[in-house]
C-alpha cells in the first residue's frame, strides 16, 4: 500500500520540510509554483515488511519527500537536489527534526560533488533549451541586481547581503561593494 502526502502529515512521519526551487533563492516570478522537498521515515510495519517506498510525491513533483534511507544514499552520492536540503536557508525551513542536526554538509561533501553538480547543470541547460522557456514562460520585468545573489555568513547560517547591510544601516559603497 503506497503512502500518500496526507498520511505523511497525519502519521507525523515528516522529519524535514522545506521550500525549495526558485522561491528558496528569491528567483521566483508571480507565476512561479512553490516546490516543497522533505524527508520522511517509513512507518515501522513498512520498514520491516516488503513495502519499501523510497519517495512520496504529488503528480507534478512539486512536492517530494524522500525516505530517510534513500536520502542518506543520495547524500553519499552528492546528489545536488539532496545536498540542497542540507544547506537550505533557515527562512525556507518549514519543519526540521533535531535528528537531522547530526548531518552536516562538511561531513558529506567530496570531490564527487564537482561531477554531480556539473552533470546536473548540463541536464538543466538541456531542459531549458528544450522547453524554449524564454518564449513560453515570460520572465518578470524586474531584473535582479548582482547583490541579490550575494549572501553573508552569519552565525550558523547565511543572510542576503542586502538585508545584512540594511540591518547595520550601511550602503554597499561603504564596504567596497561597488
Amino acid at each position: 500500500m503506497p503512502l500518500t502526502l496526507e498520511q505523511l502529515t497525519e502519521q507525523n512521519l515528516i522529519l524535514l520540510e522545506v521550500i525549495a526551487g526558485s522561491r528558496a533563492y528569491g528567483l521566483e516570478v508571480p507565476e512561479s509554483d512553490t516546490d516543497i522537498r522533505g524527508i520522511f521515515i517509513l512507518p515501522q510495519e513498512m520498514l520491516y515488511g516488503m513495502e519499501y517506498i523510497p519517495q512520496v510525491a504529488n503528480e507534478t513533483n512539486d512536492i517530494v519527500y524522500y525516505e530517510l534511507g534513500r536520502y542518506v544514499e543520495l547524500l553519499i552520492k552528492n546528489n545536488p537536489t539532496i545536498l540542497e536540503l542540507v544547506a537550505m536557508p533557515a527562512a525556507c525551513i518549514l519543519q526540521r527534526n533535531p535528528l537531522l542536526d547530526e548531518i552536516r554538509l562538511d561531513q558529506v561533501l567530496s570531490k564527487l560533488c564537482m561531477n554531480t553538480f556539473a552533470g546536473y547543470a548540463r541536464t538543466q541547460l538541456k531542459k531549458a533549451r528544450g522547453l524554449n522557456k524564454k518564449i513560453l514562460n515570460k520572465m518578470g520585468k524586474h531584473r535582479k541586481g548582482i547583490l541579490e545573489f550575494c549572501w553573508v555568513v552569519e552565525g550558523q547560517g547565511t543572510v542576503p547581503v542586502n538585508d545584512w547591510l540594511a540591518a547595520r544601516g550601511w550602503k554597499q559603497e561603504d564596504c567596497g561593494l561597488v
